[in-house]
């Protein structure tokens, strides 16, 4: 006869995607037992492991945004030292150049709808061509 508590190790370890054979070790109960088990608790096993995925898309959001969260900070950073940077030092034609792509900037950000995420794909594409812009002055 098996316990309620070995009925809820059971469930669990199968939601967790253990095997037969390493359940019935853990729990001391037969393999063929566990099947029939596996029969009448398999809604038990799939609301477990739906709950279990939850978890871990929660757990993944939130390690997402604390990640764009940190990208952000050095995106402000960023901006933050290209404000002193003197630009009399730079060329005439990247000047012209940086203006060029500054004023298409702000002409696509006026024509477009603005939500999150084009707001950090466009973050992340003027990282890199303002990387692309300070490596070329001089």
């Amino acid at each position: 006869m098996v316990s309620q508590e070995q009925r809820e190790q059971f469930i669990e370890l199968r939601a967790e995607g253990l095997s037969f054979d390493a359940i019935a070790a853990k729990l001391n109960v037969s393999k063929s037992t566990l099947i029939k088990m596996s029969r009448e608790l398999a809604g038990d096993i799939e609301r477990l492991k739906f709950i279990n995925l939850e978890a871990l898309a929660e757990r993944y959001k939130i390690l997402k945004a604390e990640r764009l969260e940190g990208i952000g900070k050095i995106l402000g950073k960023v901006d933050t030292a290209l404000e002193n940077v003197d630009l009399s030092k730079v060329s005439a034609e990247k000047l012209i150049e940086l203006k060029l792509k500054l004023t298409d900037k702000m002409l696509s950000e006026i024509s477009q709808p603005y939500t999150i995420e084009q707001g950090l794909f466009t973050k992340m594409r003027e990282k890199d061509s303002v990387e692309d812009f300070t490596m070329n002055i001089e």
